[in-house]
């Protein structure tokens, strides 16, 4: 059979990049679909603010005039001059298990990486830390979520079979707690709060959410500089992410911590879990997917926790134990006992001490490899 490597030029195109991934994993009970509408305007330089500082090239594989694989090559000219070397990143890396495939859509983006000097690859990765990285090597039983990929098992022995080895790893954990264990953190956080002049900062809406936001990115931006490829975000970018996720945010799920003069200091943002409104819509909001999701906010058993950022001057000094309080008692409002912590770095103990509060399981690993050109 012919296999042929063909750049993404059209709409008609980038629509097969996008839905090829849905296509492939259409009978995983696993995986938490992407919306294509969102994937469209990650991908497209019109909507993304991050493609102002990337560069970035997308390939389909063909055989028999059916797609068989994708890849993304990815130039981030920010992470360039952060590391003061001329990386590149891959992403959207998925195939049929024909090594064949994988080999010639990686060959492709490696000869247009090349043609723009990158001396280094890594992946997969998305545009900037936003978005969803890290290939799944452990944990294959268990549900992917909005922020997440799901992969086959075979991946990892693809990549490595192209000569990839480990950069680093994430860990994932499933958590529970009870009203318990909720009151106990409330009783922990108090005495924290107590102790070193802090205070909850309450909003009461999204429109509040939206005025803090500002001071949640640079807080962000702050905190998680030093990070595995994090790039500091842009103030359209900001921008970007306020209106498309802060807007949505439940408020028994956000945690905002001010010093005693109220500036932020630590931030948490959590959120219902979508996993099976993402498997029950396929990757199309219409006309079921958008009914789907709604039903997610209102009624679930998980919640998934997107980010917890605390400011360097107050590590040690009882901040994510309020964070986690916040949560954790505002999940119990909601009647939900359950949480998946997503992707932390293995590394990052200071994160992963939080979990000593409650019952949990490390059950998911994901890897960034890495490879000189």
């Amino acid at each position: 059979m012919s296999l042929e490597i063909r750049e993404v030029k059209t709409i008609s195109e980038l629509k097969q990049f996008i839905r090829f991934y849905t296509n492939l994993y259409k009978n995983n009970k696993q995986v938490a679909f992407p919306i294509h509408l969102d994937e469209s305007h990650t991908l497209k330089k019109s909507k993304n603010p991050a493609l102002a500082f990337c560069k970035s090239k997308y390939w389909l594989a063909y055989q028999n005039n059916q797609v068989v694989g994708r890849i993304a090559a990815i130039i981030n000219r920010k992470e360039q001059e952060k590391l003061d070397q001329k990386i590149g990143r891959f992403g959207w890396f998925d195939f049929t298990d024909d090594l064949q495939v994988s080999a010639a859509l990686m060959k492709t983006a490696i000869e247009w990486l090349k043609q723009h000097d990158t001396e280094v690859l890594h992946g997969p990765m998305g545009f900037t830390d936003m978005d969803r990285q890290g290939l799944l090597i452990e944990g294959f039983d268990c549900e992917g979520t909005l922020a997440t990929l799901y992969n086959y098992p075979y991946y990892q022995r693809h990549i490595e079979n192209l000569a990839f080895e480990k950069s680093t790893d994430w860990v994932e954990y499933e958590i529970q707690t009870n009203d318990a264990i909720a009151g106990k953190m409330e009783s922990l956080a108090q005495r924290c709060k107590e102790r070193n002049k802090l205070v909850s900062i309450k909003p009461k809406g999204s429109r509040e959410v939206k005025k803090i936001a500002p001071a949640i990115f640079k807080l962000i931006n702050e905190c998680y500089k030093d990070l595995y490829g994090f790039i500091p975000l842009s103030k359209e970018q900001m921008d970007y992410y306020t209106k498309s996720y802060l807007s949505f945010i439940n408020m028994n799920l956000i945690s905002l911590v001010g010093d005693e003069t109220g500036k932020l200091i630590g931030v948490g943002i959590a959120m219902p879990s979508f996993t099976k409104a993402l498997q029950k819509a396929k990757g199309k909001l219409f006309p079921f997917g958008a009914l789907h999701l709604l039903k997610a906010v209102n009624k679930n058993d998980r919640v998934d926790l997107y980010l917890i950022a605390v400011d360097e001057q107050y590590q040690n000094k009882g901040v994510n134990a309020i964070i986690m309080s916040d949560i954790i008692s505002g999940a119990a409002r909601m009647g939900i006992y359950n949480a998946e912590s997503n992707i932390e770095l293995e590394d990052n103990k200071k994160v992963q001490a939080m979990w000593r509060f409650t019952p949990n399981r490390q059950h998911k690993r994901r890897r960034c490899y890495t490879k000189q050109l």
